[in-house]
């Protein structure tokens, strides 16, 4: 099993090498009480097993399950309205915490935007929470909260602040509380500033070269850029935390349950049978070998991806990998097929 995971991560380089120097794809899985880790490079630098990596989006999984661990405390209420914390948000007396983790808000996002994509490449100082909401015009809603799928940091980027104005807190310190130290994920934590950065893998990018050469991410990028927060992490941290989160080890079963109630997205995504969204995972439920959940990661310099699967009568399988290239399609591709010859195993 171990060669034949090699062998599937050694392909994937050979798509990706002529475009950025030295990659290395690192990927882990458990399968009941069998797991797996390794990194296969593909250049002159040795990576080790257990090198930390942007994780991206990955992130709105821990940012759901924080805060669906504070609704198991009482401070917050799923279903209530963000008013109740955050009245001076655009519609926040119409929209729920539920839509923002659930990407129904009907909030737009920034990431296509001509300007933002420019200010990043600039190496401008990233916007503040208010400019953020005022570039995406969050007084206009695309659809009426709850009628329609979109998906939208800036609902993430609410649900952040709701975290730290309900704990008076900073959202790495929520995070390492309610979600890392709780599964021992001490390789896990959100990258705040541009000395972060530099504790990372190198990552390349295309997208933010001027000449058309990677450029390494780490020196020329402001993790402010990304105002929902996003955390580093290791391949088998990302494989603890959909395994623990699974095996009932952060959320009470209804609010694991609550999570796992999906809403189909309406448009095709790779890969995906019926693409669907919970509560801060991407869903699968009617993929071949079982219900899919997990999320992908895509960014400056990095890819990530990360799915746990249970199978119909057979063992749950979890599968991560992290790489440093902007691939995030070849990543979910090649976690979603590993995960699946895994389960189909039985």
């Amino acid at each position: 099993m171990t060669h034949w995971s090699i062998d599937r991560c050694r392909s994937y380089l050979e798509m990706t090498a002529q475009r950025v120097p030295d990659i290395a794809a690192c990927m882990a899985w458990r399968r009941g009480h069998e797991s797996w880790s390794g990194m296969v490079g593909c250049g002159h630098t040795e990576f080790p097993p257990d090198s930390r990596f942007s994780i991206w989006s990955i992130t709105k999984t821990l940012t759901a399950v924080l805060i669906l661990r504070l609704v198991a405390h009482g401070r917050i209420e799923l279903d209530s309205p963000l008013a109740t914390w955050l009245p001076a948000v655009p519609h926040a007396d119409l929209i729920s915490i539920r839509q923002c983790l659930q990407h129904t808000s009907g909030w737009s996002d920034y990431g296509a935007l001509p300007e933002y994509q420019a200010a990043i490449r600039q190496r401008e100082t990233p916007w503040s929470f208010s400019e953020f909401m005022d570039r995406v015009h969050a007084e206009n809603l695309l659809f009426v909260p709850g009628s329609g799928w979109s998906y939208s940091n800036i609902g993430y980027m609410v649900l952040k602040k709701l975290a730290e104005t309900v704990c008076e807190k900073h959202f790495a310190d929520i995070l390492k509380d309610e979600v890392c130290d709780p599964l021992g994920l001490a390789d896990t934590s959100v990258i705040q500033t541009r000395e972060d950065m530099l504790g990372l893998t190198v990552g390349y990018s295309l997208d933010l070269s001027s000449d058309g050469q990677p450029v390494d991410v780490r020196s020329c990028y402001d993790p402010g850029w990304v105002p929902p927060g996003f955390a580093a992490s290791t391949v088998s941290e990302v494989v603890r935390l959909y395994d623990g989160l699974f095996a009932g080890q952060l959320l009470p079963a209804h609010l694991l349950g609550e999570m796992c109630r999906v809403k189909p997205i309406g448009h095709a995504h790779p890969s995906f049978v019926t693409p669907s969204y919970g509560l801060g995972l991407m869903a699968d439920p009617d993929n071949r070998v079982g219900p899919i959940y997990g999320h992908t990661g895509a960014g400056p310099g990095y890819a990530a991806s990360a799915f746990h699967i249970r199978p119909r009568g057979a063992r749950p399988v979890t599968v991560a990998v992290l790489t440093n290239a902007e691939n995030w399609q070849e990543v979910e591709e090649l976690a979603l097929k590993v995960g699946e010859e895994l389960a189909a195993l039985g």
